[in-house]
């Protein structure tokens, strides 16, 4: 168990340049990403009264796929390591 979150962790910071390169292409900027941020936290109801009801809906989007791909990343190659390990063992 604690090597499994050791690996866990050691992935994580390892994929920092890689999370940065997905970051610029989900996102044009910071003050973009906080928007999508701010939307993503704005009940689609006052949205929807704003007038970005869509906006809302696509910057949602966008950052639920951003966090998936980031964890799918670690979770890939969490798997593979973990096949090699028990392979060599």
């Amino acid at each position: 168990m604690r090597l499994e979150l050791v690996i866990i962790i050691f992935l994580l910071f390892l994929n920092i340049p890689v999370y940065k390169v997905l970051f610029r292409v989900f996102f044009v900027d910071n003050d973009d990403y906080n928007e999508t941020v701010r939307h993503t936290f704005t009940p689609n109801i006052i949205s929807l009264f704003r007038g970005e009801y869509w906006k809302d809906k696509l910057n949602t989007t966008r950052l639920q796929f951003f966090i998936m791909i980031c964890v799918g990343i670690v979770v890939l190659e969490y798997l593979v390591l973990n096949k090699v390990i028990e392979i060599l063992a």
